[in-house]
């Protein structure tokens, strides 16, 4: 029988991925509506100033939906480290780097379907990966060393 410390609660990491998913396709909504935006306001000579109250709205929305990637992943990320051991964190780590490889994948191919660069799709998991990474590189040197 498995207890809490050796397997991370599947209901747990479902509610985590769908919420991840969730706020990243919030970002690429709107950093989708923010290009389509963008053509309309370059072919006008004069913006307006409810053009830039709308410009600025959206770039607040994106980066509030970038802030909550970020938010959920580190919040899960102290839970995941503080409540289970190595297994469950290393189930974590492999999960999280499923899910980025394939944000990553599905933004490369949205970007050859449309006009939003690469860089702009992959954005909100930048931090969280480099996160992930030091994180994993961390518990590898820590037990190594516990021995």
């Amino acid at each position: 029988m498995q207890t809490k410390n050796e397997r991370l609660p599947s209901l747990f990491l479902l509610i985590y991925m769908v919420l991840l998913l969730i706020s990243y396709s919030m970002y690429v909504i709107l950093e989708n509506t923010r290009l389509s935006h963008a053509q309309q306001w370059l072919s006008e000579t004069n913006i307006t100033q409810n053009g830039v109250d709308s410009i600025s709205q959206l770039g607040r929305w994106i980066t509030l939906s970038e802030s909550v990637f970020l938010l959920i992943f580190v919040i899960a990320m102290i839970v995941v480290m503080v409540r289970y051991q190595k297994k469950p964190t290393n189930q974590f780590f492999i999960g999280n780097a499923a899910l980025f490889v394939g944000i990553a994948i599905v933004s490369y191919v949205i970007s050859l379907m449309s006009s939003l660069p690469i860089g702009n799709l992959i954005q909100p998991v930048i931090i969280p990966t480099f996160i992930l990474i030091a994180v994993y590189i961390y518990r590898l040197w820590r037990t190594r060393y516990e021995k």
